[in-house]
Formats: C-alpha cells, structure tokens, sequence
C-alpha cells in the first residue's frame, strides 16, 4: 500500500458512516470503471493539493448529497 493511500484511509476513518459509505460507492465506480482504457480520472497535483487542504481546513466535510454532485461531473 503506497503511502497516499494510507493516508487516505486516515482521512477515511474521521467521517461518519454516511461519508464513508458515500465516498466507497464512488471509490467503487472508479475502480470498476477503469477496467475500460482511460475510464479513471486522475486528479493533477494541483487538484490533489485542493482535495488535501479543504479536509485539513476544520470546515465541515461534504455531506453524501455534495459528494454525489461532485463525482457525478465526472460521469460520463
């Protein structure tokens, strides 16, 4: 396991089960969409360094509703 995804499931496991749980079944669209050629999305650096800093920024976290709407502009 590489160290990002380590500390992804640090972050992980500070939510709540709803936040868990909404974030999975993204996670879960992801993997399972990339078994086609280009079908994952990869976060630049850029994107990954906005990601880190809004879950270290002490505001409240994204409800499963937000999550929803954000990952679904990535859907084709």
């Amino acid at each position: 396991m590489t160290r990002l995804m380590r500390e992804l499931i640090e972050k992980l496991e500070a939510l709540s089960e709803a936040e868990q749980d909404a974030l999975a079944r993204e996670f879960l669209h992801v993997i399972e969409a990339g078994s086609g050629e280009g079908a994952v999305y990869i976060l630049t650096p850029e994107q990954e360094e906005e990601v880190r800093r809004a879950l270290e920024d002490g505001e409240p976290n994204a409800s499963p509703e937000e999550v929803e709407a954000f990952f679904a502009r990535f859907r084709g």
